[in-house]
C-alpha cells in the first residue's frame, strides 16, 4: 500500500557535540514520509541530509530544530 509524500522546509541548529559557540542555523527542503512534527525530527533521512548539508560527515553534532513547516502532500510512494 502506497504511503503519503509530504513537502517540509526545516530550519535547524547545529553545532559540534560539546562545543560552547553557538548554533550555526541552516534551511533544509525537503521531503518526508510523514507529515507528525515529531516523526519528523526522528527520521533516520532527514538527519543523513542534514549531515550532508553542513558537511560534518560522522561527527557527533547537537541538532535543534527551529521550525518545521509541512507544506503538503504532493503525492504517493510507488511501494
Amino acid at each position: 500500500m502506497p504511503s503519503p509524500i509530504y513537502r517540509v522546509i526545516v530550519e535547524f541548529g547545529y553545532k559540534k557535540k560539546g562545543s560552547v559557540r553557538q548554533y550555526k542555523y541552516q534551511k533544509i527542503d525537503t521531503f518526508v514520509l510523514t507529515n507528525d512534527i515529531e516523526m519528523i525530527k526522528k527520521d533516520k533521512s532527514l538527519m543523513q541530509r542534514i549531515l550532508r548539508k553542513t558537511k560534518s560527515g560522522k561527527k557527533e553534532l547537537d541538532i535543534t530544530f527551529k521550525n518545521i513547516y509541512v507544506e503538503g502532500q504532493y503525492g504517493e510512494t510507488a511501494y
